[in-house]
């Protein structure tokens, strides 16, 4: 019974810390934030990210709300109002883990989504022919119906490279970094953009 405290918590930190640490500045061009199914079950859910919005100065460009794939078999119409919702605030959203439900493409074709993200079972089946093709086809076709594509679970420089020649927009995994607590995370952007600039 602790998802919505929890969640509440996360969004509000997730809000406290793109202002705190400027993010822009990082050169990040905004945070991933998972929603449950039973947030976006709740009415004042849009009501709640307005005032964190206020509370903290951010711009809703700078957070991306992720979703999974199962909520949307379960999703009803406050759900879907809710999202429509603030998505008209200027907020977008990703599929999370596409590849370990049944979604078609059809009800992805009408969801306000701007990203989908490819689960990691997806990508550690690169290794073989099947696996190769099925991802190369179904990152294509979400590129065809104007998706960005976000690769989950990266561990090693074969599957990055493989991914880098599909064109994949995002890439993210412990082949980059692990999960850090926020200021390991800010001297982890910042060492990294220096690395970059020498």
């Amino acid at each position: 019974g602790l998802i919505l405290p929890i969640g509440n918590y996360v969004l509000e930190a997730v809000f406290q810390f793109i202002s705190e640490a400027n993010i822009e500045a990082l050169g990040l061009t905004g945070i991933e934030v998972n929603l449950s199914v039973g947030q976006c079950m709740q009415n004042d859910l849009p009501d709640l990210i307005q005032y964190l919005q206020e509370k903290y100065e951010v711009e809703p460009s700078l957070v991306v709300f992720e979703i999974l794939e199962t909520t949307y078999d379960d999703i009803g119409s406050i759900a879907d109002r809710n999202i429509r919702r603030l998505r008209e605030m200027g907020y977008s959203f990703a599929l999370d883990d596409y590849g370990t439900g049944y979604s078609n493409i059809q009800r992805i074709c009408t969801l306000p989504l701007s990203f989908i993200k490819i689960d990691k079972i997806m990508v550690d089946n690169l290794g073989g022919e099947t696996g190769l093709s099925l991802l190369r086809n179904v990152m294509q076709m979400m590129k065809d119906i104007g998706k960005r594509v976000i690769a989950e679970g990266v561990e090693d420089e074969a599957s990055l490279f493989v991914l880098k020649e599909m064109d994949c927009d995002f890439i993210q995994g412990f082949y980059y970094a692990k999960p850090m607590p926020g200021p390991e995370f800010i001297e982890f952007i910042r060492r990294k953009r220096l690395e970059k600039l020498t």
